[in-house]
Order: C-alpha cells, then sequence, then structure tokens
C-alpha cells in the first residue's frame, strides 16, 4: 500500500506482532476525510475509544486481553474490545502503557487486564486527552479477519493514537483497529 506509516507511528503493534511470530498486515495512512462515516465518528475526537464504543453500540466494553507482557515501567497487551452482551469483537487494540504514571491501585487494575484503560480512568476520574497521530485503512490478516470474523477481505479502519496527562506527557500509546461498522 502507499503511505505507508513508520513502525514508531504503529508502536506498540510491531512490538506485539513480532512477539507473536506473525508478520505485520498492510496499514495506510489515510487523511481523516477519507474515513467512512462511523469509522470517522468513532475514531476522529480526542477522548477515550471505550466510551465511544459504549455509545455507538449501546452496550458496556468488555475486555479480552490477547498477549500481554510488562516489566516495571510498560505494560504491552493486545487486546479485543467486545460488547458486553453479544461477545462481538469490536475494536482490536495493541497497546503500550507507562505504568510509571499511575498510582499503585490503577497499576493493580491495568496489569489485572479485566477493564479497557478508558473505562478504568474514567472511573477513577483520572484527566487525560487523546492524540490522535494518525488514521489508517488496514488490509487485514488472517488474525484480524478470524478476531472479527470477517466472512469476505474488506478494507478495515483505525487510529494510532497516544493518551496524555495534563501535562502532555505520554500516559499510552495505541494502535486502534475497528470491525467494520
Amino acid at each position: 500500500m502507499s503511505n505507508t506509516p513508520t513502525l514508531d507511528l504503529l508502536h506498540p503493534l510491531p512490538l506485539l506482532y513480532e512477539a507473536a511470530s506473525h508478520p505485520l498486515p498492510d496499514f495506510e495512512l489515510v487523511d481523516a476525510k477519507a474515513l467512512p462515516p462511523a469509522a470517522h465518528r468513532l475514531l476522529v475526537h480526542t477522548g477515550d475509544m471505550t466510551s465511544k464504543l459504549e455509545e455507538f453500540f449501546h452496550d458496556d466494553m468488555a475486555l479480552r486481553v490477547l498477549r500481554c507482557d510488562h516489566t516495571a515501567e510498560h505494560y504491552r497487551r493486545e487486546v479485543l474490545l467486545c460488547c458486553a452482551k453479544s461477545g462481538q469483537a469490536v475494536e482490536y487494540g495493541a497497546i503500550e502503557i507507562e505504568l510509571g504514571s499511575f498510582d499503585e491501585t490503577i497499576r493493580a487494575e491495568i496489569i489485572s487486564g479485566h477493564a479497557p484503560l478508558g473505562g478504568l480512568l474514567n472511573r477513577h476520574a483520572v484527566r487525560y486527552r487523546s492524540r490522535p497521530r494518525g488514521f489508517l485503512r488496514v488490509a487485514p490478516d488472517m488474525r484480524l479477519a478470524e478476531m472479527f470474523q470477517l466472512p469476505a477481505p474488506v478494507s478495515l479502519y483505525g487510529r494510532t493514537n497516544q493518551l496524555l496527562d495534563t501535562q502532555d506527557r505520554v500516559l499510552a500509546s495505541i494502535v486502534e483497529v475497528l470491525r467494520p461498522v
């Protein structure tokens, strides 16, 4: 694909795919105006994806951790956000969380892997904002096709994003890919 994003822009996705011994799918940077309407509504904002997905699907989001690893400073995981009622996966995410940015209670909840980061931050009244770094069109590989139970090849859309604290320090780096909506 043309207009391929850099590996730095896709961080931490390349690290997680490499750890799982999978080649990266093809990604293309696209302008926000090129996103289909539903993807635009879900991706072009400065809030958290958990709240946007819950509002869009009229359902709570459940977290399914596919893979994780961490050090004292960083916690990386591949996740699916799924509608709580149907169990349908609606977003794939690759995230690296700066554990040192959070108090012990929130760190423990992050590592437990029971709730999406946006939901945790909102519940604990942590002030933050999203800084989308780019919007993506993705040619799904077999992993994404299976995760989203895609019957035929179709372009997926997503974003590369950072969550920032009130002093603009990075709390988390994220690649978020939506199932077709």
